[in-house]
């Protein structure tokens, strides 16, 4: 499964404290488009985490005002692991800020931006190799 975050600045491991009780969570969601829109300013960034059974985080739905659209899914702990991406805001913008795709829907900007992370994330994996 892949969740998206949207974040104002960087994304800084040590700024994810725990909470009442030694837990910790972290809201994401499934679609791109609605985390670039958490994702403001010029310092913005999208983080993109992949979850599989294998890993050991737990992930919740929770209710979200969107009915029917994005869903607000919750992470409990620490998902440094599965971190695959963390793609500049403006990167991603400028993707559908482009001719022709600026006045599409919103399900269609999504899904560009989905193709565009995917390919992103999968070149970033060769880079590595």
């Amino acid at each position: 499964m892949r969740l998206y975050r949207g974040l104002k600045n960087r994304y800084r491991p040590d700024a994810v404290g725990e909470g009442p009780h030694g837990f910790c969570w972290t809201d994401f969601t499934d679609c791109p488009l609605t985390a670039l829109d958490y994702a403001y300013g010029r310092q913005g960034v999208l983080l993109v985490l992949d979850v599989s059974e294998a890993d050991e985080i737990r992930v919740w739905e929770e209710l979200w005002f969107q009915g029917g659209g994005p869903r607000r899914l919750i992470v409990w702990g620490r998902f440094d692991r599965s971190l695959s991406a963390e793609i500049p805001a403006k990167e991603l913008r400028s993707q559908i800020r482009t001719k022709g795709v600026v006045s599409q829907s919103r399900e269609y900007k999504s899904g560009l931006l989905a193709d565009y992370i995917d390919r992103r994330v999968a070149a970033k994996g060769v880079e590595a190799q």
